[in-house]
């Protein structure tokens, strides 16, 4: 591999620099003089960057040149060697020539570290140190039984690993797994950010081999606690490998899956079979036991996304599911390690204090100053169920909370540890609300005793009962730590199996809506005002009356004696037996007239209301077709059969009383004040005006068939036809159209309907439409105008020259002009002769329809009937969605036409019972959405969608119809 003198070769994935550096060597020369040669520009070294000994160089082409002339080495040869040969083409600080700039940091160029020696002696025939970029797999030297360490701001550590045949027993296994398993590599990465998080915490009593692998390979005169920073890698390499297989394994992620019960886990405990696997896999019995306490980090967030995101899912889920986020990562050596001086001696330069990687400073202020308002919070209601909305102190503590609840699994492990030593639920899998409403429960039996959930919960309130009640109903669906706290409170499985329902104290709750009426009817005089919508002091007191006046005028409910004479003691006209609205209305007038006396002979303009003056005038004029009871409460009121007659008498003289006899120049200053002051009045006065004035002689006719006034207004529409035909050659033009402003379109409208009125009325045509015929003999067609323009579409197309060949299907029958062709010439046949005629001026005849085929017949329902059962053996159920299209036939179609005609029919019809036969619920009685869904979650159980879907229908299973809980047991989705 030497070759002759001057000719030096480059190792496989050698490093640039440290090639030069070898070069260097072969000519007894140092670095710097070799960099100054391959980057002389006129004398000038054209070098950028600080030269260190962890350090690479990129080379642009000229200085590339330079390299491989000096070591005599083709460029093809160092290319294929060097991996950073040609990765970047820098640019100089002296314009062109050879350039060279130097990096440094694993970070920044690639993980590499030191050669084996022992190999590099093999292939260069000289002792000389050498860098190598190199993969995970690659830090161990079999051969040689060396581990690669990497050092920041050195060369490298070959660390001799034989008294421990564990590191190149997994180096072995490590290449098996990545030639193996397509996610060995991801798999590797998280198992390096789980053991990294172990080697970081205390280590327990238990832990021997650690501590003995790290004291058997640190070298003699070595500070322990820099070699413990420095060998982690080196030290928890076997358990990384042995993890990553175990996380790779799919059977395993399945076994998680399972194991969960589709529910997000809170802790490791609840996936006993994964820490048992683990704990034997990296030969640590104790490890499960510790590992179950664990709520966060990144064993718990890979757990977290396998039970999320299940493995039969696409390339999305999976890249979540290996994904080790920043704060999970290991951190670089670089940042626990002091930094080194350079290559000629000169002192490291002081820098500030390194952040944690992933989170920047403010990140980490604003988490303190939320964890401080958290503690505040929590010191005052003991728990962290904040609401979202809440902002105490004016700080959004809620939404705080709810963002830090989203990103949990990405947290760092001191924020994670911080805010579950405060309340160990501040992330718990289910809603806050439902963890507010534990606390409350819990505080209610620790002020009244034991809730007694067989008997109904008697001592808490009826809200909290019933959800105590509904979470013993759902006491075998719900998620471990939720069943646990609920055994804190006394509510274990067999409480909640002998839990009885909340029964709500009726008597109770009636004589508390019977006290809210009392004192609406107080504050307002009566109940006729209370609409369904009326909430009193927080209870909804309009539908609760709303009820009561149903049961009373039905005998569906009976209202009970006591109840009804209450309500009649605080309203007797309560549930009156005519209108509501009248009793509203008559309440309104009362109130009105309060204030101040009736006056009937001036139609009650007085009043405050003209509402109530008005509706007072109507009841005087049908006073005679009111009940007794309306009689007598108008005449509480001082409105009489003889007042309303009165009334009645006033507003017929007023009616009769001519307009003209007011003088002109009183009648404009009192019109607006009469409007006022009788509203009713108004009309009658405008009709007794009109009468007295004297009627406007008819002008006689004229020879163009409307009055001379209007001809200018004709001449003016006639102008603006005149240019739109000019303009676009015809006059069908739609109803909005305007000309130059005018609207056009709508006058051609009137004209149209004008016509054909006098048409129909036998009446000859106007004289002066012939005008609009002689700008377009079809400005007025017999047929549909949306034809027409069609039509004349069509002609402009042909007169522009566009290709137009109705036979050959040009235009396309996709395009909206070509579908109008076809329609076309499909239905020649039954066109009016004028149609055909305007047809044959642009080429469409009767011998050009002929050869097109004929309109396809209906499809018989036995053809779709095969189709449904086609479709029906391929996917289990007949309820596609309505664009679906089976073997050419429209199935979505044409079943959910069927749907529409079995809601119109008493009786389904022969072709719905087949229907039914085939699928008995492909029209159920709920949304066939609902049906579809079904379906999905049926195929699909494990889909993140189904188990949202399944849960909603979880929490509404009361307000499910019976054949849709049927549905969902049968088929084992929910367990009830």
């Amino acid at each position: 591999m030497g070759g002759a003198a001057g000719r030096i070769a480059p190792l496989s994935g050698e490093l640039t620099l440290s090639f030069l550096h070898r070069v260097a060597a072969r000519y007894h020369l140092g670095i710097r003089e070799v960099l100054a040669a391959v980057t002389d520009v006129g004398g000038l070294q054209n070098l950028t960057g600080m030269l260190y000994p962890d350090s690479e160089i990129h080379l642009n082409a000229q200085a590339r040149e330079r390299v491989a002339a000096l070591c005599r080495v083709p460029q093809h040869v160092l290319e294929e060697a060097l991996p950073a040969w040609r990765r970047e083409e820098p640019c100089g600080k002296y314009g062109s020539g050879p350039v060279g700039r130097l990096m440094r940091g694993e970070e920044v160029v690639a993980p590499w570290g030191p050669a084996c020696p022992a190999c590099t002696a093999a292939r260069t025939g000289r002792e000389m140190p050498a860098r190598r970029y190199l993969a995970p797999e690659d830090r161990v030297c079999a051969r040689h039984r060396y581990w690669l360490l990497y050092l920041p701001g050195t060369s490298g550590l070959p660390v001799p690993v034989g008294p421990w045949p564990e590191v190149v027993a997994a180096q072995r296994r490590h290449v098996r797994l990545l030639r193996r398993s397509p996610t060995g590599a991801q798999a590797f990465e998280v198992a390096r950010a789980i053991t990294g998080s172990w080697w970081e915490q205390p280590w327990p009593d238990e832990e021997h081999l650690w501590p003995a692998r790290l004291e058997a390979t640190q070298s003699t005169g070595a500070d322990p606690v820099w070699w413990k920073v420095a060998a982690r890698d080196l030290i928890t390499y076997p358990e990384t490998v042995a993890l990553a297989r175990l996380l790779a394994s799919r059977p395993l992620r399945h076994r998680t899956v399972a194991e969960s019960g589709g529910h997000l886990p809170y802790r490791l405990g609840e996936l006993p079979t994964l820490l048992t696997e683990v704990a034997h896999e990296l030969q640590r019995p104790w490890l499960a036991h510790r590992l179950a306490t664990v709520t966060y980090g990144p064993l718990f967030t890979w757990a977290h996304s396998c039970v999320r995101a299940p493995t039969s899912l696409g390339p999305a889920a999976q890249k979540a599911l290996w994904r080790v986020h920043s704060a999970h990562r290991p951190r670089p050596l670089s940042d626990l390690l002091p930094r080194p001086a350079a290559v000629d001696g000169t002192a490291p330069v002081a820098g500030p204090s390194k952040r944690l990687r992933g989170h920047s400073l403010q990140a980490e202020r604003a988490f303190a100053q939320g964890l401080a308002h958290a503690r505040a919070y929590y010191k005052g209601h003991e728990h962290l169920a904040v609401p979202k909305e809440d902002a105490p102190s004016d700080y959004p503590l809620g939404q705080w909370l709810a963002n830090t609840r989203a990103r949990h699994t990405r947290m760092p492990a001191h924020q994670a540890a911080a805010l579950h030593a405060l309340y160990p639920w501040w992330n718990a899998p289910w809603s806050t609300l439902w963890q507010r409403t534990w606390h409350q429960a819990r505080d209610h039996a620790e002020a009244h005793g034991p809730l007694k959930p067989a008997r109904g919960f008697p001592t808490t309130s009826y809200s909290l009962g019933e959800w105590l009640h509904l979470q013993c109903t759902r006491y075998p669906s719900l998620h471990p730590e939720q069943q646990r706290l609920l055994t804190q409170i006394g509510i274990d499985a067999a409480a909640a199996a002998a839990a009885r329902s909340r029964r709500r104290n009726l008597k109770a709750g009636a004589e508390e809506a019977l006290a809210h009426a009392r004192s609406y009817a107080a504050e307002h005089g009566s109940l006729a005002s209370v609409t369904s919508t009326t909430v009193h002091e927080g209870f909804r007191l309009g539908q609760w009356l709303a009820n009561q006046r149903n049961y009373q005028r039905t005998s569906h409910r009976p209202l009970p004696a006591g109840r009804a004479q209450a309500l009649t003691a605080i309203d007797p006209w309560w549930c009156p037996p005519w209108n509501l609205k009248w009793q509203r209305s008559y309440d309104r007038a009362r109130s009105a007239a309060d204030s101040r006396p009736l006056r009937p002979g001036s139609s009650f303009i007085d009043l405050d209301g003209s509402l109530s003056a008005r509706w007072l005038r109507r009841q005087c004029s049908a006073y005679d077709e009111l009940s007794k009871e309306q009689q007598k409460l108008l005449a509480d009121m001082g409105i009489t059969t003889e007042v309303a007659r009165a009334v009645r008498d006033h507003a017929r003289t007023a009616s009769r009383t001519p307009a003209a006899a007011t003088a002109p120049e009183t009648k404009d200053k009192t019109s607006q004040a009469r409007r006022t002051a009788d509203p009713a009045a108004t009309t009658s006065l405008r009709r007794a005006r009109r009468a007295a004035e004297p009627k406007r002689p008819r002008e006689p006719g004229s020879r163009l068939g409307h009055r001379p006034d209007l001809k200018a207004g004709f001449e003016t529409a006639m102008t603006h036809a005149r240019a739109w035909h000019a303009e676009h050659g015809h006059l069908a033009a739609p109803r909005d159209t305007r000309h130059d402003d005018y609207p056009l379109g709508m006058w051609l409208l009137s004209q149209r309907n004008r016509a054909k009125q006098r048409a129909r009325d036998g009446l000859p045509p106007s004289p002066h439409l012939s005008e609009l015929a002689a700008i377009d003999p079809w400005w007025n067609p017999p047929w549909d105008l949306h034809w027409q323009r069609n039509y004349y579409r069509a002609r402009d197309y042909v007169a522009a020259g566009e290709p137009f060949d109705p036979v050959a299907r040009i235009p396309a029958p996709s395009t909206v002009l070509g579908s109008w062709v076809t329609r076309a010439c499909l239905q020649y046949a039954q066109l009016h002769p004028g149609q055909q005629h305007l047809l044959n001026a642009i080429g469409i005849t009767a011998r050009t329809a002929e050869e097109w085929p004929p309109s396809p017949r209906p499809r018989p329902h036995a053809e779709a009937l095969t189709h449904a059962r086609a479709w029906t053996s391929e996917h289990g159920h007949l309820c596609p969605p309505i664009k679906t299209i089976h073997d050419g036939f429209p199935l979505g179609e044409w079943l959910n036409r069927q749907r529409e005609l079995a809601k119109k029919r008493s009786s389904p019809s022969p072709t719905q019972q087949a229907l039914a036969t085939i699928d008995p619920w492909w029209n159920p009685p709920w949304p066939i959405l609902w049906q579809r869904a079904y379906h999905h979650a049926r195929t699909h159980p494990r889909h993140p969608a189904t188990r949202h879907w399944l849960h909603n229908q979880q929490r509404g299973w009361l307000l499910l119809h019976p054949g849709q809980q049927h549905l969902l047991t049968t088929a084992s989705l929910v367990n009830i």
